[in-house]
């Protein structure tokens, strides 16, 4: 998820919680300490995720082989 629709979900939430009748200030202050803490997270999407994983799964094959290469000329 994105953070910009993390951020619209979480206002929206906001909207339906008790916080819903706080100050507009506050509401502000609130939102910007969400948006700061999202922005910090680090986040990656799921299309980024599965890539990566993927990448780490080819290369864990890989090295498999390899390994597998190497006892066998060292077996010689």
């Amino acid at each position: 998820m994105k953070p910009d629709a993390i951020k619209s979900r979480l206002e929206e939430m906001l909207e339906k919680s008790p916080f819903a009748s706080l100050s507009s200030d506050l509401k502000l202050a609130l939102q910007s300490q969400l948006q700061s803490l999202i922005t910090n997270a680090n986040l990656v999407t799921r299309e980024e995720f599965d890539v990566q994983a993927e990448v780490l799964r080819r290369t864990s094959a890989r090295l498999a082989e390899l390994e597998e290469r190497v006892a066998k000329l060292e077996a010689e």
